[in-house]
Parts: structure tokens; sequence; C-alpha cells
């Protein structure tokens, strides 16, 4: 009898032991199929099939010629390469950068996971997502590539609708040693109870006051040093 039942623990830790491995082998594939579906429609750099929701010193586009709707957001801002760099790099302070961000929490430093809840306006929910940032370079510009994926340690998202596509990138076009063009693309989808008819709205409002707090934020930090 104590055979057989030291047997069947044995057998248990085996099937328990299996299926963690089982899990982490989708939980990576769920990663890498994210990335290959999300980014892989990121429209490129040159791509100009936009349609202009604002054109002044910031520039609000989208297109609607894939199957999401994509977001683009630029503008000039009077400050260094490394100093949009080393602002857009530090994931968990996104809520201090970002007024509509309420929640910016660092998952996985090595990895680049980050947890991110949006504050919506009233009567909609707050929206959020867990998205993989990656870095590379392109010539002179800077990027910041970021993109779903599922994590253990998601904060329980109560009251918000989660973006399970939330994709996108950050541009950092080298100018001079005191300019730089910034560009932030996005998913946006916004799904939950937002009507359509409000889309274009909510999509002019957050590629201007993104680019807005940024550049507050950084001169808030240049003033203080």
């Amino acid at each position: 009898m104590i055979n057989f039942l030291l047997n069947l623990s044995l057998m248990l830790c085996v099937v328990f032991s299996a299926s963690k491995d089982y899990r982490s082998a989708e939980f990576l594939s769920y990663q890498i199929d994210l990335d290959n579906t999300i980014l892989a429609e990121l429209p490129p750099n040159s791509y100009n099939e936009w349609i202009y929701l604002t054109n002044d010193r910031i520039k609000v586009k989208y297109s609607s010629n894939f199957e999401i709707p994509w977001c683009r957001s630029s503008a000039n801002f009077r400050f260094s390469q490394d100093e949009i760099y080393n602002a857009l790099k530090d994931l968990k302070n996104y809520k201090n950068i970002f007024d509509r961000v309420s929640v910016s929490k660092l998952l996985n430093q090595e990895d680049g996971i980050a947890y991110i809840r949006l504050n919506m306006p009233w009567p909609y929910s707050d929206r959020d997502y867990t998205v993989r940032f990656i870095e590379s370079r392109d010539n002179n510009d800077i990027i910041f590539q970021f993109y779903s994926v599922a994590h253990p340690n998601t904060p329980n998202n109560t009251g918000s609708v989660t973006l399970p596509r939330a994709g996108g990138e950050w541009r950092l076009n080298y100018i001079d040693s005191n300019r730089t063009h910034v560009t932030y693309t996005w998913n946006g989808e916004l799904l939950g109870n937002f009507p359509d008819y409000g889309l274009t709205t909510a999509w002019e409002t957050q590629g201007s006051e993104v680019m807005i707090w940024l550049n507050e934020y950084l001169k808030g930090r240049r003033n203080n040093n």
C-alpha cells in the first residue's frame, strides 16, 4: 500500500511538472503568434496612405487599409534623441509621463514586459494591456516596438476592458543634437462599449495628448536638473 501511494505521488508530480512545461511552451507560443500578427501588420515608416485628423505642429492620422485601424502621431521635439530615449525606456514611470496612464507596472525587466492601464473618461471603462517592448535601430532612428503578451503576473483587470491586440511603436528620428522627430504608431482598437462614431475623435485626442505630455515631462525634467 505504501509503495502504491509513493508511486501515485511520483506519477502526479510528473504529470504536474509536464503540465507546467506545457503551459510555459503555450505561453511562449502565444507571445510569438502575437508578435507575428501585430507587428507584421505595422505600417512601415514610408507608408503614406493616411487620412489626416490634424495637420498642425502635431500631426495625427489613421488608415483603414489594414485589418486593424492603425493610427500615427508625429511632432518635432526640441530635445535630444537621448533625452527622449531615456524617458521612453523607463516603462514603470509612464504613469508620471502620460496623464491618461493610471498604472504602469514593470512585470519583467529583462524581457521588457509591462502592464499599462489607461484612465478613460466617463462613461467608458478603463482600458488595459500587457505588452512587451523591444528596442532596435534603423540607421539613426531608435525604435521601441510593443505588442501584447500573456504574463502570469498581470494584475486583476476588474473594471477595465483588456486590449488583446495592443501594439505599435515609438520611433525617434535624429535631426541634430538638440532636436528629434518623434513618431508614435498604435492600434486604434478600443473595443468594449466604445462607439465606432467616436473613434476618430479618440484617435485625434490620444495622438495629440501623448506628444503634449511627453514634451511637458521632458521640459520639467530638464528644468529640475
